[in-house]
C-alpha cells in the first residue's frame, strides 16, 4: 500500500507524469502499430487469396471424393468446385476450342466475378458483380468468344451435347491465374450441365479444383486431415505455390510490417529509457530523505520497484487505449482514399503493446530507479554533492537484452533480430566514439564563431556526456526513421519495376515452324512488338552422368517427374543472368551439344559444370553437356525455361515454337484476327492476371505507406521525448541569462544554434548507422538488391539539424516568454 500511496503522491506532484506519459507513449506505438500491421497484413492476404478465388484450392486430376464434402462441413469449411476442361464449342458453321469452367453455387469463395451484358466493356456502369454462377441452361462467355463464334448476347451455342443461352460476358474472374484456364477463350457454365454435354470421357483430359475458404483456424486443421489422404495425382495449392512472384511481393511486405514493427519498439524502449533517466534524478533528495529517516537500500528498491511495477500496468492499460482508438483512427481517417478494407486484429496483437510496457519498464526504467539508494543521507543536506549514476555499460547491456527480447518477441524471425541487434550494437559503439569526437571537435570552430555560436557550442562542451548521450538518442531515432522511409522506397520501386507498363500480357503458343514468318509479318503489320519466337519441345530428362537420378534428388527436383519445356536461343532475355559457366559465343561446337540450366534446379539436381544430361523427346534420346547455370526472374511474363540448349540443337525434334507480346488494350481486337488466320494457334491472355496482381501489389504498397507514416509520427514523440529530458538545465541557464540582461534573440539563437549542431552530429552518424543496418537488412532479410543512398547524406545531417533544433527552439519557447524569476522559480 505504501507504493500505492507513495505513487499517488507522486503523480500529484508531477514526478512521475513524464515516465507515466513515456511508457503510455510507447505502449500506444507499439500497439498501434502492431494491431494496425495485423488488421493490413491480414486484410492484404484476404485480397490476395483472391487471385485463386479461394484461401486453398485442391488440385485433381480426378473427381473430389464426395466422403470429403462432409467432412469440410463439419469444419465448417466454405467450399465449392471448378471443373476445367478444353472443349470445341459451336454455333451453326462455327466453332472454337474454348477452356469451359463448369461451376457450383458459392464459386468463387473470395474475390469477385464481374460481369456483363456489353462485350469489352470497360465502362464502370456497364459491369457489375455476379450474383452467383450462371443458372443451368445459361453460359458466360468472354467478350473475344462472340466474334469467333459470330454470336450475341441471347444466342445460343453448343458444348457437346448440351445447347446453352449466352447471357452475359466474363470480364473479370479472379482465379484467371490457374494455368490451365488461360488456353482459349473462357465459356463458363453451370455444373449441373456438364453430365448433359457428354464431353468428358474416360481419358479425358480434365482439372477438378476444389476451393477452400473459412476461418484460418479451421481451415488448417481441415486441411492436415486431408494431407494424408491425397493421392499423388492430387495437390494442395497455396498462393505461395499459385504464384511466386506476388507471393514473394507480399512475403516482403509483411517482413517490412514486422520491421516497423521492430523500429515501433525501438523507438518506446528509448523514449522509456530517457525519461526514466529524469524521473530518477528527480527523485535523488527523496531517496537522501528516506535514508536520513532510516529506510534500508532494499526497502527502498522495493517500494521503487512496486511504484514503477503499479505505474507500468496502469500505463500499458492506458496506452493500449490510446494505440486501439490511433489505429481506428487512421484506419478510418484512411479509408476514404486508400481501398483497404481492414478486417479485425485478434487479441495477440494487444498482448504486444502490453508486455512492451512491462519489459520496459523492467530493463529501461528500473535501472536507474535501482541505483537510486547510493544516494549518501547527506545529500538532503548538500545540494551540490554529486551523486554517481548507474553505469553506462550495465544499463547498455539491460537495454540490449530487452531489445533482443522485445524484437524477437515481436517479429519472430532470428535474422531479423540478429540484423537489427547486431546492427544497432555496431552502431552505437562507433556513434559513442564519433560523437565525443565530434563534440570535441566543436570546441575549435566555436573559438573563431560569432557569439550566438560561441555560446551554443559552449553548452555542449560543458555537458559533454550529456550531449554525447543527446546525440546517441538523435542518430538512434533518426537512423531508424531512415532506414524504414529507405526500405519503404527500395520496395516500392522494385515493385513497380517488375511489372512495368509494357509487361507481356498475351502468350503465343503452338505456333507451327511454317507460321512463324506469316505471323511476325502480320504483328509487324498491327505494329506489335512481341519477344523472341523459341522454338520448344517437351522432354524428359532421365539420366545424370549416365546413371539415374537418386531417390533423395527425384524428392527434392519436381521436374524429374514430368517433362520439361526445352528450347535454345542465341541471346539472353534481359531477365536471365549467366552465374557460372560459358554462354554459347564461348561453347566450343566440338563439345557437343551445351546446355544452360536454371540455377535453383541445377541446386536440387546437385549439378555441376561439365556434367552430362540425357533427356528423352518423344521416344528420342538428346545428350547434352552442361555449360552453364543461369538466374531467372519468373514474375517478368517473358518466356522463360529451365533447361536452354546450344543453338539448332532441337531442330531434329519437330519443336513448335512460342513468343509473348504486349497488346494495349485498344488492339484486343487483334487476338480474334490472329486466330481466324491461324486457327492452331493457342493464344494464352495475362492480361486480366497481370491487373489482378497490380491491384494487390498496389495495395501492398498503400499498406506499406500508411505503416511508415504511423511510425514516423512515433518517432518525432521520441525526438521531442528526448529535447525534452535537458529541458531543466537549459530553461535554468535561459532564465540566468535573462536575469543578467541578455537579449531574447541571443538566446534564441543560441539554443537554435545548439540543437541545430546536436542534430547535425546526430544526423551524419544516423545516415552512418542506416547504411550499416540497411545492408544487412537488404542482403539477409529483405532480398532486394543492394543499392548506395546517396540521398541520405543530405537529408541526414541537415534534415537531421532542421528537426531537432526547431524542436528545441520550440520546446524552450516559454524562456522567453515568461518572467526570469518564474521559470528560476519552476525550475529550482
Amino acid at each position: 500500500m505504501l507504493a500505492l500511496r507513495l505513487l499517488w503522491r507522486n503523480w500529484r506532484s508531477g514526478e512521475v507524469k513524464i515516465l507515466a506519459g513515456a511508457l503510455l507513449l510507447a505502449v500506444a506505438v507499439v500497439s498501434a502499430i502492431g494491431v494496425f500491421t495485423e488488421r493490413l497484413e491480414r486484410s492484404l492476404i484476404k485480397e490476395s487469396s483472391s487471385f485463386l478465388g479461394a484461401d486453398r484450392i485442391v488440385r485433381s486430376s480426378h473427381p473430389i471424393d464426395p466422403d470429403w464434402f462432409a467432412a469440410a462441413d463439419e469444419q465448417q469449411v466454405r467450399r465449392a468446385q471448378s471443373i476445367l476442361f478444353s472443349s470445341m464449342v459451336f454455333s451453326g458453321d462455327n466453332m472454337h476450342l474454348a477452356s469451359v469452367k463448369a461451376v457450383t453455387p458459392g464459386y468463387p469463395l473470395a474475390g469477385t466475378l464481374e460481369i456483363s451484358r456489353v462485350p469489352f466493356a470497360v465502362d464502370a456502369a456497364d459491369v457489375f458483380v455476379a450474383p452467383g454462377v450462371p443458372a443451368p441452361g445459361e453460359a458466360w462467355v468472354d467478350s473475344r468468344l462472340l466474334p469467333l463464334l459470330d454470336v450475341g448476347i441471347g444466342d445460343t451455342v453448343e458444348v457437346g451435347e448440351k445447347t446453352l443461352t449466352v447471357s452475359h460476358v466474363v470480364i473479370r474472374e479472379p482465379d484467371r491465374g490457374d494455368g490451365f484456364s488461360l488456353f482459349g477463350a473462357r465459356l463458363m457454365m453451370n455444373a449441373a450441365d456438364l453430365d448433359a454435354t457428354d464431353v468428358i470421357q474416360p481419358g479425358s483430359r480434365v482439372r477438378y479444383h476444389w476451393l477452400l475458404a473459412g476461418d484460418e483456424t479451421r481451415l488448417e486443421g481441415f486441411i492436415r486431415w486431408l494431407e494424408p489422404r491425397l493421392t499423388e495425382h492430387q495437390r494442395i495449392v497455396d498462393l505461395d505455390s499459385a504464384q511466386r512472384g506476388l507471393s514473394t511481393t507480399l512475403n516482403t511486405g509483411r517482413r517490412f510490417l514486422m520491421l516497423a514493427g521492430v523500429v515501433g519498439v525501438l523507438l518506446a524502449g528509448v523514449a522509456i529509457a530517457i525519461a526514466a533517466q529524469r524521473f530518477a534524478g528527480r527523485h535523488v533528495d527523496q531517496v537522501a530523505l528516506m535514508k536520513s529517516l532510516g529506510a534500508s537500500a532494499w526497502r527502498i528498491r522495493r517500494l521503487y520497484a512496486g511504484q514503477l511495477l503499479l505505474l507500468a500496468i496502469i500505463a500499458s492499460l492506458a496506452g493500449l487505449l490510446v494505440g486501439d482508438m490511433v489505429q481506428r483512427l487512421v484506419a478510418s481517417a484512411l479509408a476514404a482514399v486508400f481501398p483497404v478494407s481492414l478486417g479485425a486484429a485478434p487479441l495477440s496483437a494487444y498482448g504486444v503493446g502490453a508486455i512492451t510496457g512491462l519489459v520496459c519498464a523492467l530493463f529501461f526504467a528500473l535501472p536507474p530507479l535501482w541505483h537510486l539508494p547510493v544516494v549518501p543521507p547527506l545529500k538532503i543536506l548538500r545540494r551540490e554533492m554529486e551523486v554517481g549514476a548507474v553505469r553506462a555499460w550495465s544499463q547498455g547491456a539491460l537495454g540490449l537484452c530487452a531489445v533482443v527480447l522485445l524484437v524477437w518477441l515481436y517479429s519472430g524471425d532470428t535474422r531479423l533480430t540478429a540484423a537489427v541487434v547486431l546492427g544497432l550494437g555496431a552502431v552505437i559503439c562507433l556513434a559513442a566514439l564519433a560523437a565525443w569526437r565530434l563534440v570535441h571537435a566543436g570546441r575549435y570552430v566555436g573559438m573563431r564563431a560569432g557569439s550566438i555560436w560561441r555560446l551554443a557550442l559552449a553548452n555542449l562542451q560543458r555537458r559533454r556526456g550529456q550531449s554525447v548521450v543527446q546525440i546517441l538518442v538523435f542518430a538512434i531515432a533518426l537512423m531508424l526513421l531512415l532506414t524504414l522511409a529507405t526500405v519503404r522506397t527500395s520496395l516500392i520501386d522494385e515493385w513497380q519495376v517488375q511489372l512495368p507498363a509494357d509487361t507481356p500480357n498475351h502468350f503465343l503458343v503452338n505456333v507451327a515452324p511454317h507460321e512463324v514468318e506469316p505471323i511476325q509479318q502480320l504483328m509487324a503489320a498491327e505494329g506489335v512488338s512481341a519477344s523472341f519466337l523459341f522454338p520448344m519441345v517437351r522432354g524428359r530428362l532421365t539420366h545424370i552422368n549416365d546413371a539415374l537420378p537418386t531417390a533423395q534428388v527425384q524428392r527434392e527436383a519436381e521436374v524429374l517427374r514430368r517433362e520439361a519445356n526445352l528450347s535454345w536461343t542465341e541471346t539472353l532475355n534481359p531477365d536471365n543472368k549467366i552465374t557460372a559457366g560459358q554462354w554459347w559465343p564461348q561453347w566450343s561446337a566440338e563439345r557437343g551439344v551445351g546446355v544452360s540450366v536454371e540455377q535453383e534446379i541445377a541446386e536440387r539436381l546437385q549439378l555441376e559444370l561439365g556434367d552430362r544430361l540425357r533427356f528423352s523427346i518423344g521416344g528420342l534420346r538428346l545428350d547434352a553437356t552442361v555449360a552453364s547455370f543461369r538466374s531467372l526472374e519468373w514474375d517478368s511474363m517473358r518466356p522463360n525455361f529451365y533447361f536452354l540448349f546450344s543453338p539448332g540443337a532441337l531442330d531434329n525434334y519437330s519443336p513448335m515454337y512460342l513468343t509473348s507480346v504486349y497488346l494495349p488494350p485498344r488492339k484486343k481486337l487483334f487476338v480474334n484476327d490472329l486466330l481466324r488466320e491461324f486457327p492452331t494457334v493457342v493464344v494464352v491472355e495475362m492480361d486480366k492476371v497481370i491487373e489482378q496482381i497490380r491491384v494487390i501489389v498496389a495495395q501492398v504498397s498503400r499498406g506499406v505507406e500508411l505503416v511508415l507514416w504511423l511510425v514516423l509520427a512515433g518517432g518525432l514523440f521520441v525526438l521531442l521525448a528526448a529535447v525534452n529530458a535537458s529541458m531543466d538545465s537549459r530553461l535554468q541557464e535561459s532564465g540566468l541569462l535573462r536575469a543578467l540582461g541578455s537579449r531574447r534573440g541571443l538566446i534564441m539563437g543560441s539554443l537554435w544554434a545548439e540543437f541545430s549542431a546536436l542534430g547535425f552530429f546526430a544526423g551524419v552518424l544516423a545516415v552512418l548507422g542506416a547504411e550499416v543496418l540497411l545492408f544487412g537488412l537488404q542482403t539477409w532479410v529483405l532480398n532486394i538488391p543492394i543499392q548506395p543512398h546517396l540521398l541520405l547524406w543530405v537529408l541526414g545531417p541537415f534534415g537531421g539539424a532542421a528537426l531537432v533544433g526547431a524542436l528545441g527552439v520550440l520546446s524552450c519557447q516559454r524562456v522567453v516568454t515568461v518572467a526570469p524569476a518564474v521559470v528560476l522559480r519552476e525550475v529550482g
